[in-house]
């Protein structure tokens, strides 16, 4: 009998303690513990590539590389936002930013659960695209020298001393719009070298020597593939698998385009001394640069 009484007891002394405490899911169901606020995913119109978020002890800011063509930077869309859960900010999805400033930054600030703040910076890198367009060559240059200092250096259009190249300089090129950025977060967009009117492409066989002098001077391929632009302004134009990377690009004017090109290495152990000044072939071996003028379309 006193065994139950005590086991009463002990039950109502349990069931009173527990009445006293606070159910421990309070917390969680109320949200009393989220102090959350960050940024986690954003995005803007015209935006090329994924958004660089960073938050530290002492910061929250976000980079962004945007399309700088037709963009008012003035009022640029927010095409998409996540947000820490639960927590609030002062700009939604559909809602636009203002660049138009010397930094080309923004703010949004982003409130979590419990009502603590923090400012959020939004940096914009614009990105104009001056590659994009249809383009007709103008000319085909190439610069040589073997450094002997015998004469065997000069300037010239490659045409004049390869004929069969003429066929290609009524070709179009094509650079199209950015369609996107690599893991790299390397900008790219379609390629595509037509030919002219004459529906041939042009050629780099020496008729003298029968020999092909394609891998030093075919640079911007006939055909359809990507266009992928360096950090240093070079290009690598990709068509069927093969890979060509140009040197640093020149916009001359809003109408006219510089590519050099790289021949690769001089090979001068092909130089023909028995006839120095009268081969091409020396001048072949020795070319040091290569360059396209395009004129817009």
């Amino acid at each position: 009998m006193k065994k139950i009484i005590y086991s009463i007891c002990l039950l109502t002394f349990v069931l009173a303690l527990s009445s006293c405490e606070k159910d421990l899911l309070d917390d969680v169901n109320e949200g009393n513990w989220n102090n959350e606020r960050n940024i986690l995913e954003i995005g803007l119109a015209q935006q090329i590539g994924l958004s660089r978020i960073e938050r530290t002890d002492t910061q929250a800011i976000v980079s962004i590389t945007v399309n700088a063509n037709g963009l008012d930077l003035s009022a640029v869309d927010i095409t998409d936002m996540v947000l820490s859960y639960d927590a609030e900010a002062n700009v939604a999805k559909g809602d636009k930013l203002n660049f138009d400033n010397e930094e080309k930054k923004a703010s949004i600030n982003v409130t979590s659960k419990q009502g603590e703040s923090l400012e959020w910076v939004i940096y914009v890198e614009p990105f104009i695209n001056q590659l994009e367009g249809s383009w007709s060559i103008s000319s085909f240059y190439f610069k040589w020298d073997d450094g002997f200092g015998w004469g065997n250096a000069g300037e010239a259009e490659l045409p004049l001393l390869l004929p069969n190249a003429n066929a290609g300089l009524d070709d179009v090129i094509m650079f199209g719009a950015v369609e996107g950025a690599n893991e790299d977060g390397l900008v790219y967009g379609n390629y595509e070298r037509t030919t002219g009117d004459d529906g041939e492409a042009g050629t780099f066989v020496y008729d003298r020597t029968s020999a092909d002098w394609a891998d030093r001077f075919k640079h911007l391929p006939v055909g359809s593939g990507q266009w992928i632009l360096n950090k240093d302004n070079s290009i690598m134009i990709v068509v069927e698998g093969t890979t060509y990377t140009t040197k640093i690009f020149e916009l001359i004017d809003n109408s006219t385009l510089k590519i050099p090109l790289n021949p690769g290495a001089q090979d001068l152990g092909k130089i023909n001394w028995d006839d120095y000044y009268g081969d091409h072939t020396n001048k072949f071996v020795a070319s040091a640069d290569l360059w396209y003028t395009l004129n817009k379309l």
